[in-house]
This record gives C-alpha cells, sequence and structure tokens, in this order.
C-alpha cells in the first residue's frame, strides 16, 4: 500500500482513468461534429463510447501522484478510443478573408487563371496551325509539353491557387513513359481533377493527361477553348439542353485520336458520371436494383459503357492491351465523415466543411490533406474470359461491357469499404506505406504564362495609345473646325433670328385676318356660283322659284 492507504492497482486504474478523461476532453473540443449513424455503429466506437460513459460515470476526484520508484504494472487492453482524432484530424481551414480585400484576391486569382489559360490557348492555336498540319505527332507532343504541362506546372502547381493541402500517397503512381493509360476514381467533388492532376506532376506525369469533361465545359470562354484544342473529351450524358450526340462514340472517336499521337497519353475517367449527393445516390439505388448490381454505402454504381469505349479507342490505334494500364485511384478528403450532402447544396457541405471545393480554392481556404490510394491493372487481365480466345476478341465482342462490369464491380466494392474505413477512422485500411507530399510552388511556368498574357495586354494598350496619337491631330482639326463653324454661324443664326422673326409674326397675322374677315363679310360679298344644269353637288333636283306676279312684281 502506498501512503495514502491504497493499492498500487488503484492508483494505476485512476492514471488510465484521468488518461481516458484528457483524452476525451481532446476530442470533444477538435470534433464538433459525431460521425454519421451508420458509421456509429461499429464496435469500437461503441467500446470507445461505453469507456468514455463509464469514466463519466466515476466521481472526480484528483489521482493520487505514483511514485518514482514504484513499478507500474501493465494495464490491460484498454477501449479504443478515437485515436484518429488526434492523428488524422484536419486542421481547421483558413478564416475565409471578408470585406474587399478578400474579394479582390479572389477576383485577381481568377484574373490569374483566366489570364494564364489565354497565354496557353493562345501557344496551342499556333501549334494547331502551323506544326499539327505538317507533323501530327511532333503536333501532340508540343501540345503536351508545352500547353498541358506548362498549364498544370504554372495553375495546379503555381502559387496561384493554396498550396496548403498535402497529398498523401500509396499503391502504385502511373508511370510517365506509358503510351496508353486510363486513370478512374470515385467522384466526390468539383477539385477532384485538381488533385488527381497534382497527384501526376509527383510522377512527370501530368502533361499526358486528358480529362472527359460534362459538355457545358465546352462553351466557357478560353477555358473550353483551350480544352477542346489540347484532345480533352466532353459527353452529354444524354441531359436535354447538352448537344445531341452519342457519349459511348464521342469517347471512342476523342481517344482514338488521342492515340495518333503515338506519345505518352493518360485519360482520367469518372464511372460514376457525376458528384454524390442525395438525389444521385437515391437514382443509383433504383439503378442497382434494377441492373441486379452490388449497391454502396457511400459510392455510386459505375457506368461501364465509357470504360469500354476507351479502351476499343486505344485498341484499334494499334495499342496492345498488355500495355494499356488502368490504374484505380480512390480518393478522400481531411475531415471526410461519410456525409451524402442534399442537391440543392451543390459542392459545399453540411457537416463536413473542411472538404474544400473550387470556389473554396479561389478564395484562399483549404483543408489539411488528400488521401490517394491508386492499384494499377492491366487491359490484358480485366478483360481476359474464358469464352475467348484473347483478350482482344473479348473486347471487341459485344460481352465486353459485362466482362468490364464484373470488374468495376468489384472495384467500387473495394472503394466502398476504403472510404467507409476512411470516414470511420481517417485512413483507409491495410494499403501499405504511405507517403506525404507537399510539393512547393512552380515559380518559372507561372512567370511565363503570366508573362504571355501581360505582354499582350500591354502591346494591345500600346496599340491603342499610338492609334490615339496618331489619330490626334485628326481630332484636334476636326474640333477646330466645329468650333470656327460654331462661332461664325452662330450669330449668322442669331441676326437672322431677329429679322425674319417678327416679319414671319406679320404674316401668320395678316393671314390669320384675312380669314377672319372672309368668315364674317356681307351676304353682298357672297355670290353663290351659278349651275348650268340645275343641279347640285348631290345630284339632286332644285325647284326654280316661282315667279313673282301681281303687285309684289
Amino acid at each position: 500500500r502506498t501512503s495514502r492507504g491504497e493499492a498500487p492497482w488503484e492508483d494505476a486504474h485512476h492514471c488510465i482513468v484521468e488518461r481516458l478523461r484528457r483524452r476525451h476532453r481532446c476530442r470533444r473540443r477538435a470534433t464538433r461534429r459525431v460521425p454519421p449513424r451508420s458509421l456509429r455503429a461499429g464496435a469500437e466506437v461503441s467500446r470507445a463510447a461505453a469507456a468514455s460513459a463509464e469514466v463519466h460515470s466515476k466521481p472526480r476526484r484528483r489521482p493520487p501522484q505514483p511514485r518514482a520508484d514504484m513499478a507500474m504494472p501493465q494495464s490491460p487492453q484498454s477501449p479504443q478510443s478515437d485515436e484518429h482524432v488526434t492523428k488524422w484530424v484536419a486542421r481547421p481551414a483558413r478564416s475565409q478573408e471578408e470585406g474587399w480585400v478578400g474579394t479582390a484576391k479572389t477576383i485577381l486569382r481568377v484574373m490569374l487563371v483566366m489570364g494564364a489559360t489565354a497565354s496557353s490557348l493562345f501557344l496551342a492555336c499556333l501549334i494547331k496551325v502551323f506544326v499539327c498540319p505538317v507533323d501530327c505527332v511532333v503536333g501532340r507532343r508540343w501540345m503536351d509539353r508545352f500547353v498541358v504541362a506548362a498549364w498544370a506546372d504554372g495553375v495546379v502547381g503555381g502559387p496561384i491557387l493554396p498550396r496548403g493541402p498535402k497529398l498523401k500517397l500509396s499503391g502504385e503512381l502511373p508511370r510517365p513513359d506509358g503510351r496508353a493509360g486510363i486513370l478512374i476514381a470515385n467522384h466526390q467533388l468539383d477539385t477532384d481533377w485538381f488533385y488527381l492532376w497534382d497527384m501526376l506532376r509527383v510522377v512527370g506525369a501530368h502533361g499526358a493527361l486528358k480529362i472527359v469533361l460534362l459538355d457545358d465545359m465546352r462553351t466557357v470562354p478560353i477555358l473550353g477553348w483551350a480544352m477542346r484544342l489540347v484532345g480533352f473529351i466532353f459527353v452529354s450524358r444524354h441531359r436535354r439542353r447538352a448537344r445531341p450526340q452519342d457519349d459511348v462514340a464521342e469517347i471512342a472517336r476523342g481517344v482514338a485520336e488521342i492515340a495518333e499521337g503515338q506519345s505518352p497519353s493518360l485519360l482520367l475517367l469518372f464511372p460514376e458520371g457525376t458528384t454524390v449527393s442525395e438525389e444521385a445516390k437515391r437514382k443509383s439505388e433504383a439503378y442497382a436494383a434494377r441492373a441486379k448490381r452490388p449497391a454502396h454505402e457511400l459510392l455510386l454504381v459505375p457506368h461501364v459503357g465509357g470504360f469500354v469505349a476507351a479502351c476499343r479507342g486505344f485498341a484499334s490505334r494499334g495499342v496492345a492491351l498488355d500495355e494499356l494500364l488502368v490504374y484505380d485511384s480512390t480518393m478522400a478528403y481531411a475531415g471526410y465523415r461519410g456525409e451524402v450532402p442534399a442537391w440543392d447544396l451543390g459542392f459545399e457541405r453540411a457537416d463536413d466543411v473542411e472538404l474544400p471545393n473550387a470556389a473554396k480554392l479561389f478564395k484562399g481556404q483549404h483543408g489539411d490533406h488528400v488521401r490517394l490510394h491508386t492499384v494499377a491493372y492491366r487491359a490484358a487481365e480485366i478483360f481476359a474470359d474464358d469464352g475467348f480466345a484473347t483478350p482482344l476478341d473479348a473486347l471487341k465482342a459485344p460481352e465486353a461491357e459485362s466482362i468490364a462490369q464484373r470488374w468495376l464491380d468489384a472495384r467500387w466494392v473495394e472503394k466502398d469499404a476504403r472510404m467507409t474505413a476512411y470516414a470511420a477512422d481517417g485512413d483507409f485500411a491495410d494499403d501499405g506505406d504511405v507517403v506525404l507530399v507537399q510539393q512547393p510552388a512552380m515559380m518559372l511556368p507561372f512567370a511565363c504564362l503570366t508573362a504571355g498574357w501581360l505582354s499582350a495586354v500591354a502591346a494591345a494598350a500600346c496599340a491603342v495609345a499610338v492609334a490615339m496619337l496618331l489619330a490626334l491631330p485628326v481630332f484636334l482639326l476636326a474640333g477646330l473646325a466645329a468650333g470656327v463653324a460654331c462661332l461664325v454661324m452662330l450669330p449668322c443664326l442669331c441676326v437672322g433670328t431677329c429679322v425674319l422673326a417678327p416679319a414671319a409674326a406679320a404674316g401668320y397675322l395678316a393671314r390669320h385676318m384675312y380669314l377672319h374677315d372672309l368668315g364674317v363679310a356681307t351676304p353682298l360679298a357672297k355670290k353663290a356660283p351659278r349651275s348650268d344644269s340645275g343641279f347640285d353637288d348631290d345630284d339632286e333636283s332644285v325647284d326654280p322659284e316661282p315667279p313673282v306676279v301681281g303687285a309684289a312684281a
């Protein structure tokens, strides 16, 4: 027994209780929200909640301080208590800059992005007009190197947007020298392509990226035009306001055109087709029930047609299926707790407010990190089927979509398990070593792109100034002539008005008096005109006056 009359095991027990109490208080301060009910039902979280309730049910008292010479016994296995709170919790996003300063910074970021895109568009036009007609292969390579890669380094990796989020990578990264590849990923936010592009910058494959986008981006000024020139593919998803087209055929045509360049190319495709929301989740579950496909808790059911069309497009240009690599990437953001947002929220979140989006990036806000796990497969392995002699025969057969559907369903089940584990524990489960990457901002590409559009603006301003200087003498002479004319004509007009105005008034009065006198003239002045026919203007007969006889005559 110690000096306070307590056994050593009681002293250790109080230390453990106090440690759990402090950890619970840290958890209350660090997380202001609780995970969804579906994720709180796990065994580990239930044990942690039970331990916290047991701690709070006991009376508070100060635990005795253990002596230095006293050996502390090993405590039994204590219940797990959400250790990811202190290890994986996202740092609070940067406070939004309010007022005119924040608005000015946001406008400046938008101007810098659009200016860099305009510089890339001008360079792409030069390559398309002067290089591609001579040599299509060289033109495609220059387009990837000097337009796509330069824009990614200057905008995605430049100082325009915040460089706060770190990349936590695991698995297999894409090869920069691969001739053909397809990158598929789950779709959560409008910034997914941004961080996937940043991941490709780690291995130097960012210049080979081509993205499948919605048709709405085609008509965006400057940005949409540049995307069309570099080979991005646009699909309508059969919406009423989009162009009437066959999306599968459009993907196959676009991929075949990309593969003609014979340079490394990587196609980014989101098989889910849209971001996760309650409305999309309801439609996805209904489709899964009709098609008898597995439904997912946090993800949508993937579509198969675009993936098969991409594989067929590469194969149509002589790319062997053994060389065609398919990279399956699962991505999650720091602070993700498994929320499925309402449709009207768009890319915002009601609970998972730490998740970024494009509007927050332009406002200077970002999360702590982005988690990415990538697994590489060969297309020959995907389409290997016992019913066909070669994988290429299976790809060309009508059964190719059913083969790809089974493979995608298996991958999405794994993705859903990873996302569920991330929502509960803050990280994917059993995915090997994790590498933390935070690349510095690329200043040279940003400076080159910015100098390009600034020089164009300066040249336009100089041209306008020179034109104004050249036209200034003409403007001065015209102004002088107009002034002289005004000085000469104005007195003449005044004199003429003073002379002619009384005469005009006198004439008007004379005419008015004449008409008045004519109206009140005597009967002698009114002599009715004689009619030779005896009929008036109405073609009616007029009886002659009776003769006057007698004394009256």
